[in-house]
């Protein structure tokens, strides 16, 4: 029960870790949103704030440091999620990520629950809430 308790944890922190990401990428979209709808209009954009504070405004993901695009891996793949589910049996999205993340290349276990749909893995919900994923 205490493994249990362990894994929600580290699965909550990297939620919030993702969620935060998230909330960045809204605020930026809205600023965007704002100065086109300001261009369209005919007035000059100027700095559009979101929630109080001024838009970065700069295209970049906020603590990234890199331009948009692909936030997975090139390397991982929905083979690579089906490799590790056939050695894991059944597992969580966290579990999935961090032994992905483990073989060098880091994955989020949102990015997982992804690559597992679309890898058609069967979907349980287990007795301690989680959903888990199984190759069929």
């Amino acid at each position: 029960m205490v493994r249990q308790i362990e894994d929600l944890v580290s699965e909550l922190a990297t939620l919030r870790a993702e969620n935060g990401v998230l909330r960045t990428e809204v605020r930026e979209a809205v600023s965007m949103m704002e100065r086109v709808s300001s261009s369209l209009a005919g007035r000059r954009p100027g700095p559009a704030k979101v929630g109080g504070r001024p838009a970065s405004g700069n295209g970049r993901r906020a603590g990234r440091g890199r331009a948009r695009g692909r936030a997975t891996p090139a390397g991982v793949t929905v083979d690579v999620v089906k490799a590790v589910l056939a050695k894991l049996g059944e597992a969580t999205a966290a579990e999935v990520a961090a032994e992905i993340t483990r073989a060098g290349a880091p994955v989020s276990g949102r990015a997982v629950r992804f690559l597992a749909e679309r890898a058609g893995a069967q979907t349980s919900v287990g007795q301690d809430g989680q959903r888990r994923y199984r190759l069929g």
